[in-house]
């Protein structure tokens, strides 16, 4: 059968009626948000990571391994390089935080106001690490103007909300919701830390960032930075219960 034009217009527009709702709509901000937390943590996660820090003019890298499981609020972290912090573990389980020192044999519990407290000497905060508050949860979220190929997107603590900052700015790709850049802005409004994502690479079975950059700053100026790699991640594995155990922190 020959077609002529009105018919082809016919075919599209039939075509494009019988779209799922879901691709025909423009997602809101809070789905961007979600989709990109989906895409770089999964389900659950596990791995490998190193963290170089270059803060007041000395260099130094930590060596971890990494759990994290988003559906039950938990993670734990372990270092392994260098020999003098060897052994240093870290656990949360939803809102409880601890940190097991070797050196004193002792674990110790992170309080809430500590979130915001460096973690190990990096430009990542405690929150940062162990993913203490939600940027999917615990923030408002809504678009600001953008280029094409990218959203802006901001995001206010809920009221209720125990967050470290007052307003975080993300910037994510339309193409495939992968996170570009994110700013952290004090409870006065200054502009305090950057993180940037580059290396972007097929691991762990989908393709993600995998060289973070976090800068601190100070008058707009980055005063130090820390980067963290990862060598190796996987997603969506069953991670045992005992992982994520006080009695872990002291293994």
């Amino acid at each position: 059968m020959k077609l002529n034009f009105p018919h082809i217009l016919l075919l599209l527009l039939i075509s494009f009626l019988a779209l799922p709702s879901y691709l025909l709509a423009e997602p809101t901000a809070r789905q961007v948000v979600d989709q990109m937390e989906q895409k770089t943590r999964g389900t659950t996660s596990q791995g490998l990571m190193e963290i170089q820090i270059d803060r007041d003019r000395v260099h130094r890298s930590l060596l971890m391994e990494i759990w994290d499981e988003s559906a039950t609020d938990r993670g734990f972290i372990r270092v392994l390089k260098p020999e003098r912090d060897r052994g240093t573990a870290f656990l949360k389980v939803k809102t409880n935080m601890w940190q097991y020192v070797p050196s004193i044999n002792k674990e110790i519990k992170i309080e809430g106001s500590l979130l915001q407290d460096s973690w190990m000497g990096s430009d990542f905060t405690n929150d940062d690490l162990m993913r203490a508050t939600s940027i999917v949860d615990d923030y408002e979220h809504s678009f600001l103007p953008s280029n094409t190929n990218q959203y802006k997107i901001q995001l206010i603590p809920k009221p209720t909300a125990a967050v470290v900052w007052s307003k975080i700015i993300l910037v994510v790709r339309k193409s495939d919701a992968l996170p570009v850049e994110q700013e952290f802005y004090d409870h006065k409004g200054r502009l305090k830390k950057r993180m940037k994502y580059f290396d972007i690479k097929n691991m762990g079975g989908r393709v993600i960032p995998t060289r973070y950059e976090m800068s601190s700053l100070e008058n707009g100026q980055e005063v130090s930075k820390t980067t963290l790699i990862f060598h190796r991640i996987s997603f969506n594995q069953a991670i045992p219960a005992y992982v994520f155990s006080k009695a872990n922190l002291r293994k």
